[in-house]
């Protein structure tokens, strides 16, 4: 790395952020939102069946 000119150290960075930044398309952001909040509703609803607390 100490041998590199500016240039080659931008370049590199450049590489190093093409490779890490996520590109995630937004039917997987939906997904993965969707996902979530249905997952935290089931466990809701678990807790207050199992507390007994489910309105009838």
């Amino acid at each position: 790395m100490d041998n590199l000119t500016q240039k080659e150290r931008i370049e590199l960075e450049n590489v190093f952020a093409a490779i890490y930044t996520k590109k995630e398309s937004k039917f997987f952001q939906f997904y993965k939102e969707f996902y979530s909040v249905a997952l935290s509703k089931f466990h809701t609803f678990k807790f207050r069946l199992k507390k007994g607390k489910i309105l009838k």
